[in-house]
């Protein structure tokens, strides 16, 4: 009998060689999926705190200084008006303002000469929001009765309130700031 060609035979690591590179194949897949997965989220992130973020908060900062100012001089103006007929006495409003804008508190204070537009002789009363960014002050004219005089100035941090005494010799007007104990009275 003639000898009968050889198979080759398989040495017996040769099996494992092939069932260990068969379990490495998703292994290495799912790591670069959570490669990928990391780098889409710090892109992601990079991205939006890196330029939308703080756009979007310095939108919503000039905007809450707009609104802040004009609630505190529509206050201003609407418990500054007395009646003709008004007898002596006084009378408070509580104004309801925002504690901080953009992360920090803030000063609103009542300028009898403020200085708008680029002429020095364009001054009028004014509201004036002062904040620790400048990009966030603010300034608008306020309109009140000749005889009412204006003073005080109102720190965020507390409760802001607009007392009117009316006396003889005509009103005043105080921007302070003390615990609000009730309503308003109007």
């Amino acid at each position: 009998m003639a000898d009968a060609p050889r198979r080759p035979t398989s040495s017996p690591t040769e099996p494992a060689r092939r069932t260990a590179d068969r379990a490495v194949v998703p292994v290495v897949g799912k790591a670069l999926e959570a490669a990928i997965a990391v780098l889409f989220i710090g892109l992601l992130t990079t991205v939006l705190l890196g330029g939308v973020v703080p756009d979007h908060r310095a939108a919503v900062g000039h905007e809450l200084a707009d609104r802040t100012l004009a609630t505190a001089t529509d206050r201003v103006e609407t418990t500054a008006v007395v009646p003709e007929s008004a007898v002596v006495g006084s009378r408070r409003a509580d104004v309801d303002l925002p504690r901080t804008i953009r992360g920090s508190s803030y000063r609103v204070v009542y300028v009898p000469n403020a200085t708008f537009g680029g002429g020095s002789n364009a001054t009028a009363p004014a509201l004036v929001l002062d904040h620790p960014n400048d990009a966030f002050d603010r300034q608008v004219p306020v309109t009140l009765p000749e005889s009412v005089t204006v003073s005080g100035a109102w720190d965020s941090g507390n409760d802001c309130v607009v007392r009117v005494v009316v006396g003889d010799d005509g009103a005043t007007l105080e921007l302070t700031n003390e615990p609000v104990s009730g309503g308003t009275d109007e």
